[in-house]
Formats: structure tokens, sequence, C-alpha cells
């Protein structure tokens, strides 16, 4: 109301408006016309220039329009003017371009189809276009073109093929059987038909000459009956000829086959070793009286009883064991152990024959029981004195080592002492200024005592290794190597995996002299110039390898056991390591050195030799 007094009209207020989201609503400006985008009649208005029209019959612009007014409108609208006539010109540039590329695009179109429809099927079109409507019906077209051309191959791919399946049939019709139909076609249809015309061929080929075959056959087969039934006749009148001579040779036999069951029976129960005989189902049919003896039963007591009953349950899993085998034709004898009725145990050895039907069907076995009982008792007193044998030698090496080590002991303690302690006074003496006869005298003697004494050492060393006891068996073994090298000038190498090895006295003093024996059996024999002694620790066992690059040996010329006289030698080797649960390995070739290989399991640490 305010606005009408002032001589200016405000839209929002003359159609009393309530649009908050138009820009002309409560607006300062009084210009409404000029705004874009104001929702006047409920519907968004565009640029000035678009709603001009409906702006001259507004009532707002009839009360507020002046001559800055419409100075201010109408540069708005020629701005507005000059924009509108920009983009219809660039929108005819654009018209203009897009007609000459459909008329350009069409003119190729119809010029590609126009070859397709003439029969030309390699005709091809670029594709390119800004259009996408013609860039689609180009492809279609060389999609169109393509299409045609595979059609038109095929056609005349299946012409030829056909062409060719004729010729074949008709050569086949003629008699000709080895026409085949050849060629490779991508046509899957024209393959197919390829395989099944020729094996239809094939399979006519082998009927026609099945049958001629048959036709051969047939006619040799009943000109071989016309001769085998003349000859037959000629061959029944013999044989009825003989017929009554083997009648007589039968009984004869009869007489003699009864001799000769007797004469076997006869055998059978005055035999040494006990006899028996089990059907499929393992019950005995039949024993002799040295069975029964040997078991303390009477043969009622055995015969329809299952033969498992004079066996415990360990002697059962054997048996059926070697049932198994004897079901499969395996003839192989066993040892088994039979419980006597007086509940004594028989050791036997079994030597067991299946028996077969005429179908070779196993029908049972009968079998031969060996009383073993004496051999097994003395087998094992001879296991328990070779026991005894081996801890006796045990024994004897420990007192051997405690004797030699109580020597070195004693050469060491007293006689080295002494010698030190007269050869300190010599010097003493020899320091007095004596007379040079008197000199020469102590220098003689103190030569005499150090190599006394440096021979007391060695033979305290060589009894007795104390290093052994001090420092254990790998300074021992180094020590020893050492010395031969020393002595012998053999190259020596040590290796050792550093790992802890536990090892009992006994099992250390054994180790240490095998070494021994083998490096002596390396100066002596081998002829080597290097020998290597390494140790090495595997999970639960210790091995020591001994090698040498020397002449080697033959090891099949050798017995690498047999005992040696004067030395520790390999049988002793062999046997004393066997004692303590080890083993011995020897390998050699001429002209490729010796290995030598020590293996022994680790066990805690328990002293035997009073240190």
């Amino acid at each position: 109301m305010e606005g009408r007094k002032t001589g200016y009209a405000k839209c929002w207020e003359v159609f009393q408006c309530h649009k908050h989201e138009c820009p002309a609503y409560k607006s300062s400006d009084l210009k409404c016309w000029l705004f874009s985008g104001t929702q006047c009649r409920d519907e968004i208005q565009g640029k000035s220039l678009e709603k001009i029209g409906m702006c001259l019959d507004c009532e707002v612009l009839k009360a507020n329009k002046n001559v800055s007014g419409m100075k201010a409108t109408l540069k708005v609208v020629n701005k507005q003017f000059k924009e509108f006539s920009k983009i219809i010109c660039e929108r005819d540039k654009e018209l203009e371009d897009m007609s000459m590329e459909l008329a350009l695009s069409l003119s190729e179109v119809f010029e590609g189809l126009k070859k397709i429809s003439s029969g030309d099927p390699t005709v091809r079109i670029s594709e390119q276009s800004k259009v996408e409507l013609i860039s689609k019906l180009k492809h279609i077209v060389n999609l169109t073109a393509e299409e045609i051309g595979e059609i038109v191959d095929q056609s005349h791919e299946f012409a030829i093929g056909l062409a060719e399946h004729f010729d074949v049939l008709h050569k086949v019709s003629m008699g000709n059987l080895n026409a085949r139909v050849t060629g490779v076609s991508e046509v899957e249809l024209l393959e197919s038909l390829k395989r099944v015309t020729n094996e239809m061929i094939e399979n006519i080929s082998r009927e026609i000459t099945k049958r001629k075959r048959a036709e051969t056959s047939l006619k040799k087969a009943h000109d071989e009956l016309e001769r085998r039934v003349e000859d037959r006749t000629a061959e029944l009148t013999i044989a009825n000829e003989k017929l009554q001579q083997e009648i007589a040779e039968k009984k004869r036999v009869e007489e003699a086959l009864r001799q000769s069951e007797e004469h076997y029976r006869t055998l059978i129960e005055t035999m040494n070793e006990g006899l028996s005989i089990v059907d499929k189902d393992g019950m005995l049919t039949f024993v002799n009286d040295q069975f029964c003896k040997m078991t303390g039963y009477y043969r009622n007591e055995l015969i329809g009883y299952p033969i498992t009953v004079l066996f415990d349950k360990e002697n059962q899993k054997i048996f059926r064991k070697q049932w198994l085998e004897l079901s499969k034709g395996n003839t192989t004898s066993y040892e088994i152990t039979l419980n006597r009725k007086d509940d004594k145990k028989v050791h036997t050895l079994v030597s067991p024959k299946p028996l077969f039907d005429e179908k070779d069907v196993f029908n049972g076995s009968f079998a031969i029981f060996t009383d073993i009982t004496a051999l097994k008792l003395a087998e094992k007193a001879l296991i328990s004195y070779q026991e005894q044998l081996r801890s006796l030698a045990s024994e004897l090496t420990l007192v051997e080592e405690r004797q030699r080590r109580c020597i070195a002991t004693e050469l060491n303690d007293y006689i080295g002492q002494t010698l030190y302690y007269c050869k300190n006074k010599l010097e003493a003496l020899k320091g007095t200024g004596a007379a040079a006869k008197l000199r020469e005298s102590v220098d003689e003697i103190l030569d005499l005592m150090e190599q006394t004494i440096d021979y007391t050492k060695s033979l305290t060393f060589q009894l007795g290794t104390p290093i052994l006891y001090e420092e254990g068996l790998e300074a021992a073994l180094k020590w020893l190597g050492y010395q031969f090298q020393k002595q012998l000038g053999l190259v020596f190498r040590f290796e050792d995996d550093l790992r802890p090895k536990p090892l009992t006295d006994e099992t250390r003093i054994l180790l240490y002299q095998a070494v021994r024996e083998l490096l002596i059996n390396v100066s002596r024999h081998a002829k080597a110039r290097n020998v290597k002694v390494s140790i090495q620790r595997d999970y639960k066992d210790m091995q020591i390898d001994v090698e040498d690059d020397g002449v080697g040996v033959d090891t099949s010329k050798i017995d690498p056991y047999a005992n040696q006289t004067g030395g520790f030698g390999l049988f002793t080797i062999h046997e004393r390591l066997k004692y303590l649960g080890g083993h011995f390995k020897f390998i050699s070739k001429p002209g490729y050195g010796t290995k030598a290989t020590i293996i022994i399991p680790l066990k805690p640490v328990k002293k035997s030799i009073e240190q």
C-alpha cells in the first residue's frame, strides 16, 4: 500500500505473491521485468526477451515505467537479442554441416548397398561420422556385406562338398570300395557328413569282406567235416580194440595203486615228522601218529577241530598270515609254536603244500611239522653266550683302560716327578761353579734325564691319554691326529660340528680306540697323503668318519669283520659297537681311497671309570 502512495508498484504486492523463491519477491529494485527466472503466473519465466510480451501488458510495468527504466530495459533486450542472434548463427552452421555430412554419408551408404545388391560382398565403407546414427548405419552396411560374403563362401563350399560326396558314392555303387571322401572343411556339417559317409563305406566293405570269408570258411569246413567223419570212423574202430586192452591195464594199475597207498600210509605213520591235512575251513582232516605225539592229543581229539586250537594268540596271527599266502599258491616254510595238551611249548618248522581242486580253487593244505625245540634252545643259549662274550669284552676293555691309566698316573706322579726334581737339583749343582769335568758329567746326566722325562710323558699319553678324560673325545682325537701327522708326515684335518655329544666313559674309550686303530691301518696300508676325521651329531646318534686318499681296497675280496692279530681289529670294532647299539660301515675302492664310518647312539653320561 505504501508503494502505491509513493507512485511505485511492487509486483509481489500487486499480485499478492508469496513465492519466496522468486528473485523479485520483496526486492528493493522495482524493475522486475529485468530479472531472469521470475515465477509469475505459477510458472518460471525466462530472460527479459522471452517474457517481454507478458511484461508489456503487466500492470506493474505500466505503473513503474519511465524513460530511465525503459532505457535499461532496452539495453538488456538489445544484449539478449545479440546473444540470440549469435546462437541462431551457430545453430545454422551446425545444421548446414550436419546436412552436408548426411548427404555425403547417405550417398556413401547407398553406393555400398548398390554394390552389395549387385553381388559384391567385399565392399566396405568407413564407419567414421560425427552423426552417431550415420556411424551405426555404416556399421550395419559393413556387417551386412560381411555376413553375405560368409553365406556365399559357405554356399560354394557346400556345393563342392556335396559334389565330392556324390562322386564317391557313385564310385562305391560301381564297386570301388576304396573310395573315400577327402579334404578338410571348416563347415561342421560337411565334416560330419564326410565322417558318416566314410564310416558307412568302411562298414559296407567290412561286411562284404566278412561275407566272402564266411563263404570260403564254410566251404572249407564242409570239406573238413567230411574228411573227419571218415577219419573218425577209422579211429573208433582202432579205439574199440585199445579200450579192451586199457580195461585190463586199468585193473592192473588199480591193484598197484592199492599197494602204493598201503606203502605210503605205512611211511606216513612211521615218519619222524608230524603230518597234518587241513581243509579250506582250517579244520583238521588227517594227522599221523608223530603229530599226535608232538601235541600230546589223541587222533580223535584233533580230527574235525580247527588247527588254531593248537596255537596261542601270537602264533594264530602267524598261521593266518601264512594261510593267506598258501591260498595264493605260495609254499614258503615258516616257524610256529604248538601248545601241547600238557601246556608245554613245541617249536616247529612247517613245510606246507596248498591243495587245489580241478578248477584251481583253494581246497586246504597238508603240512609237515619238524620239531626244532632242541635247536631253538641251543640257539637261545648261543645268543646268551654271545651277549656274555660281548659284555666280557667290553669289561676287559674298561679294565685294560683302568690299568693303563693307573700306570700312566704312576709314571707321571712318581717317576716323572722324581726325575724332574733330580733335574732341578743337578741344574742347581751346575750353577755352583764346579769343576769342568763335573759340569760335563752333569750336562750328560741332565740330557739323559730330559730324554727320560720326554719319554715318560709320551708313554703316559700312549697308556692313559689324559686329554681324553680332561678335555673330551673331540680334543683327544684332534691331538691323536696331529701326533700321526707329526710322526708319519700325513696331512691331517679335523672337523667338528660343535654340537654337544654326551657319552659314557665306556663309549668314549671305545670310540677313541676305534679311531686310533683306523688311523694305524691308514698309516700301515693306505699309502695316503691326506686323512680327515670328522665328528657330527644327527638327532640321537653321533657319527665319526675317517677318510683317506690312499690306494683303497677291493671290499669284495676282504672280510672287514675278520679279527687282526695284535691290534684292536675291525672285527672288534664291529662287535663293540654292536654291543653299544651302534654299527660300523667300511667303504673302499681301489684307487679311490677308503672311508670308515662309526655310528653310535648318544646316551646320558654315567661315569664308570674313577677319575
